[in-house]
């Protein structure tokens, strides 16, 4: 950035000295001969770069590019006697390009704002202490000390120690995380509490700080095909005005008493203002400006054709458990039979699930006092649910197949969110589960309906009733239950095949909604830091929990098409209209040359003001 700055400098430096040698020649009182030198200096001093640019596109087969219109224009205007306004053309364009260049600049901050998260050391832990090497020098399974004030290097689980953690650079929330023994945590996050030890599971190479800012850069590669048009556009245009700016100079002169330098000092303003610098930097300044802003709000998208497609969503697919629901159970409400109380019940079947890691166990457990029953001879089912023995007697936590296979209790219920428990063959309570939906979730639905996205839809491995319940509280407009993950996506192109022109958005959250993500028009992976696979697939990754992000990421992207849109017609037609009115006018080069400046300025201020937007 310093070499940046620096040159910026430079080339004030250099502007204003021409400016002040323009005067000179305008109001010193000198011969014209020394009037001319002080003109070509001028020119010279502010004009060699594009010279030389032009020089070097020519070199690479690229005969008609700005540089080349500005060099011609310039060159021209001296031959007819108007150096004066040869040197304007060269000052001006090259404030407009160190304009440019500063949009562009702007632009890059966004991402190495992301940069500055990388890690530069890690303290790894040998034999004899503490051994300060590069992240990349770790090999997985290697632990280090992540000290207060601290960034984490490398992806890993901590081993030792709890603390609390700043990940607003890689989620966009300003709150802190509670992080402890057995718990994820990722690279680029700040440690704001004790040390703690972690054991690294990925390489520096493929850790999340890494593969957040691969993605960011990689997204220019992917145009938009507002983008695509430009450059096309520009390829075509550019040798089509050559050859009109000369046929103009050539051909009107003769109906016209051969006064060629009229029509040339006319065609040499149409040539000025038919530059299409405003678009070819402004239509990509847009996109990258866009993607940069969304990737410092947590929200990855990996091109600017993504951005196309989020502008054009009409369909929204949901997944359920973890994406519109939390995936943590609650207990919900208990039946005792056989004399039991609610609370015995409860107190029995946590204590027999205390040891099992299931999330069941997790809610049974939260949901009950601590002075849980000491259980023996426990025996975990894998599907199917905990047995033990509490003083003697035989008790079975778990599903139907629990009670019917292992204790002998014939149930045909097929509640599959509720949790049976029995003692020595008898039913004696049944404890309901239920999936708590997030508090976001019905405000998502409400604003997706609002941003014009016609239908919401809930796709589920779960059943009916309960998919359904999820729907009506938060307002989806379909469901579709009972689904195996090829199922949904089979889904997910079948509504492709009825959603007429608008683009279909899937989100979900784990490694088995990698399919219908990769499906979609948009697929969007939530929460998905680390999770190399989802990362992969999706299109846009939203590195927290936030559902809120994805309208929000939908409404910025209906920005950004709107200025592009007008970044392209208001210069087209300004361009039309100055091109129009320097043939049938008398118009000083230098008013063609403000007009393209002007309206270039205006693009380029109207691209940067994307990242204004709150």
């Amino acid at each position: 950035m310093e070499k940046e700055s620096g040159e910026r400098v430079f080339t004030i430096i250099k502007l204003v000295l021409s400016g002040i040698l323009l005067a000179f020649a305008y109001f010193l009182n000198v011969q014209y001969s020394v009037k001319v030198v002080i003109l070509v200096s001028a020119a010279i001093i502010s004009g060699y770069g594009i010279a030389l640019k032009s020089f070097k596109n020519f070199v690479r087969g690229e005969f008609f590019d700005e540089n080349t219109l500005m060099l011609i224009a310039a060159v021209t205007a001296f031959i007819i006697g108007e150096g004066a306004e040869g040197v304007v053309v060269v000052v001006l364009y090259g404030l407009g390009e160190m304009l440019e260049d500063f949009a562009v600049d702007r632009s890059k901050e966004k991402i190495a704002g992301l940069a500055s998260l990388k890690c530069f050391k890690a303290n790894l832990m040998v034999e004899d202490g503490i051994k300060e090497v590069e992240p990349s020098q770790v090999v997985v399974g290697s632990l280090i000390l992540v000290r207060k004030g601290d960034k984490v290097p490398i992806d890993g689980v901590i081993v030792k120690g709890s603390a609390d953690f700043d990940l607003k650079a890689l989620t966009g929330e300003s709150k802190l995380y509670g992080r402890s023994e057995g718990d994820k945590i990722y690279s680029g996050a700040i440690n704001l509490g004790d040390a703690v030890v972690v054991k690294t599971e990925k390489p520096y190479k493929d850790s999340t700080v890494e593969k957040i800012i691969e993605m960011v850069e990689n997204s220019a590669q992917r145009k938009a095909k507002s983008q695509k048009f430009i450059t096309s556009f520009a390829k075509i245009y550019t040798p089509c005005v050559v050859v009109l700016a000369v046929l103009l100079a050539i051909v009107p002169p003769l109906f016209d008493g051969n006064d060629f330098v009229k029509w040339i000092y006319k065609a040499l303003s149409f040539l000025i203002v038919s530059c299409p610098c405003a678009l070819v930097i402004s239509v990509p300044l847009c996109f990258f400006m866009g993607i940069g802003a969304l990737a410092k709000r947590g929200i990855l998208v990996k091109g600017g054709n993504y951005i196309d497609a989020l502008s054009m969503v009409k369909v929204a697919v949901f997944d359920k458990t973890g994406t519109l629901t939390t995936g943590d159970f609650v207990v919900g409400e208990i039946i005792a039979f056989n004399g039991y109380s609610k609370k015995e019940i409860l107190k029995i079947a946590a204590s027999v699930e205390q040891g099992s890691s299931h999330p069941i166990s997790k809610a049974l457990i939260s949901a009950t006092v601590k002075d849980l029953y000491r259980v023996e001879n426990v025996k975990e089912i894998s599907g199917q649910g905990v047995c033990g023995e509490i003083d003697g007697t035989k008790y079975a936590v778990g599903n139907i197949k629990t009670l019917n296979s292992v204790q002998g209790v014939q149930r045909s219920s097929n509640e599959n969110n509720l949790v049976y428990l029995s003692r020595d063959g008898v039913l004696i309570g049944e404890i309901e589960l239920k999936d708590q939906i997030k508090e976001e979730s019905k405000r998502l639905i409400d604003d997706l309906h609002h941003l014009k996205v016609y239908e919401t839809v809930i796709l589920s491995g779960d059943k009916k009733s309960v998919v359904e319940s999820v729907a009506t509280i938060i307002g989806a407009d379909k469901v579709f239950s009972e689904l195996l993950p090829r199922e949904k996506t089979k889904k997910i192109e079948e509504i492709a095949k009825c959603g007429g022109k608008g683009k279909i958005l899937y989100c979900g959250d784990g490694i088995n909604d990698a399919p219908s993500v990769a499906a979609a028009d948009v697929g969007v992976a939530m929460g998905a830091l680390g999770s190399e696979v989802t990362v992969e697939c999706a299109d846009m990754v939203i590195s927290d929990d936030n559902l809120l992000k994805i309208p929000y990421a939908i409404k910025r992207a209906k920005m950004i098409k709107r200025k592009v849109f007008i970044n392209i017609t208001t210069s087209i037609l300004v361009k039309v209209a100055i091109m129009a009115l320097s043939v049938f006018t008398p118009m000083p080069i230098y008013i063609a040359m403000l007009g393209d400046v002007g309206v270039m300025i205006l693009a380029v201020l109207n691209s940067l003001s994307i990242g204004l937007y709150k």
